[in-house]
């Protein structure tokens, strides 16, 4: 019998908005900076101003490559025509043949930083507004599915006060929470600018998630100065979710997490394998070498299990020892519609996951944290 799972971390993208996302909910005074689809060189795209975003209808290049990519094909997410995802009904059909009951939502990954090679919008003030639509947007889709779809916004990062009000008005259109993406930031997430924004999400009660794949290495980006290469592509998305660690480990050491201790936190698709070692280097080298100048009152990792929590996908040595850890702080995801993830093999991923793991840590990582993290009760 299959379990009752919740995903996570699922996916929207800006591929698959419907057209008229952005053009229906910004005022005409932005003219051609509203994100909008455009036909060129055959195939139609999203452009904002001279910037050309992303294909539209197409989920990446090179979809077709490899096993996972093939069924992706098959389904149609790569023939241009197809937006399933941002079809509640299409979208809840994926999710009945994947097994999956219901979804946190993230959203419009890499519009600030270009995605698939393409440009990103640069414009602060334009992002900021794109993003409060996309909040508008997503806040409509959630309700197609009361319970079913738990859709997150998005917060600019360019000024602490502007982030923080936005995830005020995140919390008026009943969203659970939102994502910050912390690289290309005004200051990192360390610093005490930030504040204001962790104030407003104790003050509203919303997460605050951070996700994989915004940032990218010195070396192993997506690209790397104007050159693209199968092996570096491949390199940049198996050490991608170690991005993470700067993340977690500065939040904590700055005192983030002291200053506030209501503030809940997530790694989205940051799996968990790497986490046990780098708790346990935490606690050791605050020990060690910084005890007597931060003077936290907790161990450094006791801040992690109280307020922060990571995603996984497949993580076989990571659920076992997460397991034993930390079960209340890993959450399961199926990376729907990504080629990362599980989709359409979800149940059978997590069987094999799970297979040696006790029956109430399962239910834990697959379906109670997540729910009482975003505090869901339908």
């Amino acid at each position: 019998m299959p379990l009752r799972v919740m995903s996570a971390d699922s996916h929207m993208d800006l591929v698959f908005l419907p057209p008229d996302a952005f053009t229906a909910r910004m005022d005409r005074a932005w003219g051609d900076a509203i994100p909008h689809v455009v036909e060129r060189d055959g195939r139609r795209v999203w452009v904002s101003g001279d910037a050309v975003l992303g294909p539209w209808g197409v989920y990446g290049p090179g979809v077709t490559g490899g096993r996972r990519g093939r069924i992706l094909a098959d389904a149609g997410f790569a023939s241009g025509r197809e937006t399933r995802p941002s079809d509640p009904v299409k979208r809840r059909e994926d999710q009945e043949r994947d097994g999956v009951a219901a979804e946190i939502i993230y959203g419009i990954i890499g519009i600030s930083r270009g995605l698939f090679a393409g440009g990103g919008i640069a414009s602060p003030e334009t992002l900021a507004a794109v993003y409060r639509a996309y909040n508008q947007y997503i806040a409509e889709f959630n309700r197609t599915e009361p319970g079913r779809y738990v859709g997150l916004g998005c917060l600019p990062n360019h000024d602490a006060r502007v982030a923080a009000d936005e995830l005020r008005h995140c919390a008026t259109l009943g969203l659970r929470g939102a994502v910050f993406v912390p690289w290309g930031a005004a200051m990192p997430v360390w610093h005490e600018m930030w504040g204001a924004l962790w104030s407003a999400a104790e003050e509203t009660g919303l997460v605050v998630s951070f996700h994989v794949f915004e940032g990218g290495g010195a070396t192993v980006g997506y690209e790397v100065k104007g050159i693209r290469h199968p092996a570096v592509i491949g390199s940049w998305t198996v050490v991608a979710p170690m991005q993470m660690d700067e993340i977690l480990v500065s939040l904590i050491l700055s005192g983030v997490c002291e200053r506030h201790p209501r503030l809940r936190l997530v790694l989205g698709e940051s799996g968990i394998g790497w986490l046990p070692y780098v708790l346990e280097r935490l606690d050791d080298t605050y020990e060690e070498r910084l005890a007597d100048d931060l003077r936290l009152p907790l161990p450094p990792s006791a801040y992690f299990k109280r307020q922060i929590w990571a995603t996984f996908q497949k993580d076989f040595h990571g659920v076992e020892a997460m397991a034993r850890l930390a079960p209340d702080n890993a959450m399961w995801g199926s990376d729907y519609p990504h080629r990362d993830g599980t989709w359409p093999f979800s149940q059978k991923a997590i069987a094999e996951q799970f297979a040696r793991i006790a029956p109430e840590v399962r239910r834990k990582m697959l379906w109670e944290n997540v729910r009482r993290v975003y505090r869901i009760e339908r």
